[in-house]
């Protein structure tokens, strides 16, 4: 009776057990979505760049803040030049000479800070024009993501071509690519591109 009794308790602790692991199979699967097909899109950034009229319109602020920049340093070299005339005006070595030698200098030293602002100040205005425009880019792909269901937008770097030359590192260059194929079947540049410049026409006519 007793070697029952322990044989009973056996198989009901390994029923408890059995049971217990199918339930919390169960309950696992459920937390699980279901597996449905993964829609993956591609876009030619290079192409969308160069295509947007938002880049455009970027890139025409960029060129006049230059012009204007520009305008103003031509304006302090000929402030320069003008002291070779004044010098012919006084004597080298007196007081006013002296006066004029420091005054040149100093505009020298202020063109030279200016040119050096220039730069600076053009080559960050570009990068916030093409910071601006990118975020757009990818407001307008998750926009249409989710118009069209689309879980995924990747940048098509396989359509760019590995460069030649000896001196190249192909292994950081190999590295850097994520994608091996992408039909042209799925590629939605052109989507993107109409997209976005309607959404830029709609904005500049308000």
């Amino acid at each position: 009776m007793h070697v029952c009794k322990k044989h009973f308790s056996t198989f009901f602790i390994a029923g408890v057990i059995a049971i217990g692991a199918v339930v919390w199979q169960s309950q696992a699967l459920k937390q699980v979505p279901p597996s449905t097909p993964v829609v993956l899109v591609s876009v030619d950034i290079e192409r969308v760049f160069g295509a947007l009229e938002e880049r455009a319109f970027e890139q025409s602020k960029l060129q006049a803040l230059v012009e204007s920049m520009q305008n103003d340093l031509e304006l302090r070299r000929q402030n320069i030049d003008n002291f070779e005339q004044e010098f012919e005006l006084y004597q080298p070595g007196s007081d006013k000479w002296d006066e004029l030698i420091q005054e040149q200098q100093l505009a020298v030293l202020e063109f030279q800070a200016q040119v050096e602002f220039t730069r600076r100040r053009a080559a960050r205005e570009e990068s916030n024009g093409m910071r601006r425009v990118y975020e757009h880019i990818r407001e307008a792909s998750a926009t249409l993501a989710k118009q069209h269901g689309w879980d995924y937008v990747f940048v098509n770097d396989a359509i760019v071509a590995l460069p030649e030359g000896d001196n190249v590192d192909m292994d950081v260059q190999i590295s850097s690519r994520r994608m091996l194929f992408a039909s042209p079947v799925l590629d939605i540049t052109n989507t993107l591109i109409e997209h976005m410049n309607a959404s830029f026409d709609e904005m500049a006519v308000r």
